[in-house]
């Protein structure tokens, strides 16, 4: 059984649109022995979350659907004076994104950066 966290940490719709389809075909690979699976956005990653791009949106609904999880890096949010309801869906929280990333490999999870 598979635990994958994925670090999104860059900027632009042409990245947004591949990550989200890698992470789509990710899920649909492993199905049922991808058990948990989380997106940890911060920094410029942070735009993810905020695009108007609608093929982006659709895709995170789809992954929303798959049952894998977005973590928005709280730091990220305060310095952009944002909080998790001006997001384009519902979120948890991580006070850093980063630290929330290392605590999940020693967790035995596997690391992605796409």
């Amino acid at each position: 059984m598979a635990k994958v966290v994925i670090q999104v940490n860059e900027t632009g719709d042409l990245y947004f649109r591949r990550i989200t389809q890698n992470i789509i075909n990710l899920k649909n690979k492993l199905g049922d022995k991808l058990v948990d699976c989380e997106v940890v956005v911060f920094g410029e990653g942070l735009g993810l979350l905020l695009s108007k791009d609608e093929l982006v949106n659709q895709r995170i609904q789809s992954i929303i659907e798959l049952d894998i999880t977005f973590i928005a890096c709280s730091n990220t949010l305060e310095k952009k004076s944002l909080s998790v309801q001006d997001l384009v869906c519902s979120v948890g929280s991580a006070g850093s994104g980063i630290a929330h990333l290392v605590m999940r490999q020693t967790e035995g999870w596997a690391y992605l950066s796409l």
